[in-house]
């Protein structure tokens, strides 16, 4: 995707708005996405032509994790958060949800230039947060939502009891994306009566 400039995203809108020039036409034009056309021009819309004067802007930890408990734990649409808090790039609110698992489900403002032993430091904790995984009840709620919901999809895909490599395949996705643990996994997906139960994998995974 090519950079756009302010006067680019400027004339994109103003295209859009007098010309009924549409975010899948400007986006062919000048090499850009559509989807992130569309969220800038409804940006705009909303919040007008000065949201493009924002510079760069250091949110806190308590926006943020508003924001991000908004997406995962209330079900708001992630764009709909983002236009509101006038955020300059759809993409910018699922990164501060991928640090968020990164971090042990912890929001942390990462500063740049930090010392090394200090950054180590920093690195040490939030691995150690991970893996603890889900501490709250309600994050706890939010990954099994997660993996019942993957595991679901898997057995509809397939129309059929899915291998045990597949079964394989998907808890460690899980694992990576939630940061939980092979047993939090398997216990969610045996608790659940709708699901198909899987007690042998646990060899295979360890």
């Amino acid at each position: 995707m090519s950079k756009l400039s302010k006067q680019d995203k400027i004339d994109i809108y103003n295209n859009w708005k007098n010309y009924n020039i549409s975010a899948n036409q400007a986006a062919k034009e000048y090499g850009a996405n559509r989807a992130n056309l569309f969220y800038l021009i409804t940006l705009i819309e909303r919040h007008g032509i000065e949201i493009l004067d924002t510079g760069y802007t250091n949110y806190s930890v308590e926006l943020k994790e508003k924001a991000i408990r908004r997406v995962l734990f209330n079900h708001e649409a992630a764009n709909q958060v983002s236009l509101e808090l006038g955020l300059s790039s759809r993409g910018m609110i699922y990164n501060w949800i991928r640090k968020y698992k990164e971090d042990g489900y912890n929001v942390i403002n990462h500063k740049k230039g930090r010392p090394a032993h200090e950054e180590q430091r920093q690195t040490d904790s939030r691995a150690s947060k991970a893996n603890k995984g889900p501490q709250t009840e309600e994050l706890k709620t939010y990954c099994r939502e997660r993996i019942c919901k993957k595991i679901e999809r898997l057995s509809l895909t397939k129309n059929q009891r899915p291998t045990a490599q597949e079964i394989v395949s998907v808890i460690t996705q899980l694992r990576q994306e939630l940061h939980v643990t092979v047993s939090f996994v398997l216990d969610t997906i045996n608790s659940n009566p709708d699901l198909p139960h899987y007690h042998a994998v646990v060899i295979t995974t360890h």
